[in-house]
């Protein structure tokens, strides 16, 4: 059952655009939908519903730009046509710029964010001395600055090397909207502040005196703050924040596949920080649908039609690749003419993306492998889970909502394995590498893959049996685990992953450009058992294979050329400042 989070008519906080400033004009007006604490922010039921109006702005795609961080990053293909896409896309060309709508959008967004926060936070500094309930005036004002301090570091790890404006209070005049750039360092020390603050006063995990299972926690403010240090390489000061979350607040791994990336999962045990997505209006506009007021995504549609973010063929061959444990009995599944027989593909992958080899797993109610759009010509070689209702409908316009546009489906932001993997680089990099095997292992052994290290006397698990070191597990976390666990969640994960690994192990995504560019995999013909036990070719080449085959096949070598040819470091690494923000700010350069 969906929780709702949004129970009270929002009120109109955000100005139209909500970057910083929208024109020279506007900013010698007075702001006319601020509204005055004569007629609200009387209360803690009132500033409430402002909080919700907070939470109200991650429904907004852009605050995560999902998709474009898919393309912009290895994760992504842009939908149908190969070897030459049918769409074109800024992200995977790498010719965004401050025009970018994406760019443009996740600015305005992430003030409109924190704009609403500062309205929550300045109303609940005016009431402090006037509530008789200071346990929950605490608690929102710990979740309002944990979404102002969230909203600034989302912007201060994505755009202009971090250097971009604080906003620490409801803009009046014409000198507060037009602000100046702050330096990258006081505006990390500022989001710090705030996180610190709701680290020590939010609840933990099931902890809220209403059961809101919705809300942030304190392991939420934990996991952002720890954040903050591992990307500035600061290992031994992130190491505590990430192991007060592993340990301290209810969060355990999920073993039930059956709540990984499902909509039975949401809210699993893993789940530090979540969108809880829940229809408010399904009869708005069309226009509503894409930016979240509906209180539904399409990030289904945009992961699983022609137009949007599929993926690549390097990801699909990698997650199918992993050694699975033969003395893990989930492994096996029983053939009725072989018996007991090694799964096709390992459990992350059957978990985490759709592929034609996957024989023994539903997707959209079908046998994976039958299903119509694996075409190593056309569709692709692989299609992402992880925000789909496959596992619900037959195809996403079967959704309750009447429309495949209006996804409820959460979105999950943070998890308990992002957090082990945060901490197992900071051992690796503090000289702890049997501290960040046992970690990653404990991420293998979920889903039933083979673990690392030494075998020694232990006959329960089967390991591979190699001496790791710093630099070889370093290696392996890059380029193996976290990528396959993680892949496209959270907020860019997967891009400050290279902007990190540049400082701290000279591996930069053009590297990587280069790596994928130069790339061969080979695409076959796949015959499988249908379900009627019925030998099926799936021809046009849906399966891949890294050795040149003998056999009929294509050759998959295209996919980041491009893509590597206009990768520029220097102008790309970061998003720049939106051109309108640039030209209306006299303040910015």
């Amino acid at each position: 059952m969906k929780h709702i989070l949004i129970k009270s008519i929002i009120l109109v906080f955000a100005i139209s655009a909500l970057s910083s400033c929208a024109d020279n004009e506007f900013l010698q007006e007075q702001n006319p939908n601020i509204i005055g604490v004569d007629r609200f922010w009387r209360n803690l039921s009132e500033t409430n519903a402002g909080l919700n109006a907070v939470y109200q702005t991650m429904y907004h795609p852009a605050v995560l730009n999902v998709i474009a961080e898919t393309l912009r990053s290895d994760m992504g293909y842009p939908g149908y046509g190969r070897p030459i896409p049918q769409n074109t896309e800024d992200f995977y060309l790498h010719t965004y710029n401050g025009g970018t709508n994406e760019i443009i959008d996740k600015w305005q967004t992430c003030y409109q964010g924190i704009f609403r926060a500062n309205q929550v936070i300045e109303a609940l500094n005016n009431i402090q001395n006037t509530t008789d309930n200071q346990d929950e005036w605490v608690s929102q004002m710990a979740q309002a600055r944990f979404f102002r301090g969230l909203f600034h570091y989302y912007l201060y790890t994505t755009f202009n090397e971090g250097s971009i404006i604080i906003r620490d209070k409801v803009p009046v005049t014409n000198q507060d909207y037009a602000k100046a750039l702050s330096p990258a360092q006081d505006v990390l020390s500022f989001v710090r502040q705030d996180l610190e603050y709701a680290y020590a006063n939010l609840y933990k995990k099931g902890e809220y005196p209403n059961g809101d299972i919705t809300r942030v926690t304190s392991g939420a403010a934990a996991t952002i703050l720890g954040h903050t240090y591992l990307q500035n390489l600061e290992y031994a000061k992130a190491m505590p924040y990430f192991d007060d979350v592993i340990n301290n607040h209810g969060y355990t791994l999920e073993y039930d596949l059956d709540k990984m990336f499902t909509n039975a999962g949401e809210f699993n045990s893993e789940s530090i920080f979540e969108i809880n997505f829940s229809i408010i209006d399904a009869d708005l506009t069309n226009e509503s649908r894409w930016i979240g007021e509906t209180g539904t995504n399409w990030l289904n549609q945009q992961t699983s039609n022609t137009k949007g973010a599929v993926g690549p063929a390097w990801i699909a061959h990698a997650y199918k690749a992993e050694p699975m444990d033969p003395l893990d009995n989930r492994n096996y599944y029983i053939d009725p003419d072989t018996g007991l027989t090694l799964r096709n593909v390992p459990l992350r992958a059957s978990s985490m993306i759709a592929i034609v080899d996957d024989t023994q797993t539903l997707y959209y109610e079908v046998q994976t492998s039958a299903y119509n759009r694996f075409h190593g010509t056309a569709w692709g070689f692989a299609w992402w889970k992880k925000y789909t209702n496959h596992d619900i409908v037959a195809s996403e316009g079967q959704l309750p909502t009447g429309s495949s546009t209006l996804s409820e489906k959460n979105v999950v932001v943070n998890r308990l394995s992002e957090v082990i993997l945060m901490q197992a680089e900071c051992k690796i990099k503090t000289g702890d590498v049997s501290g960040a095997l046992e970690l990653i292992n404990n991420i293998r052994k979920r889903w039933g893959l083979v673990l690392l290290g030494e075998q020694g006397a232990n006959t329960n698990r089967t390991y591979d049996d190699v001496v790791y070191n710093e630099n070889t597990l370093m290696r392996h976390l890059m380029y193996v685990e976290k990528p396959l666990e993680m892949s496209i969640e959270g907020h860019a994960i997967r891009w400050l992953d290279f902007i990190r690994w540049e400082k701290s192990d000279n591996y930069s995504f053009k590297d990587r450009l280069d790596e994928l560019a130069n790339t061969v995999l080979y695409g076959v013909n796949f015959s499988y058992v249908n379900e009627e036990g019925n030998i099926q070719t799936r021809f046009n080449y849906p399966s891949l294979v890294s050795e040149q085959p003998l056999v009929d096949h294509i050759v998959v070598d295209y996919e980041y050329d491009t893509s590597a040819l206009n990768y520029n470091e220097s102008t790309q690494k970061y998003y720049p400042i939106p051109f309108a923000e640039a030209n209306a700010n006299p303040n910015i350069n």
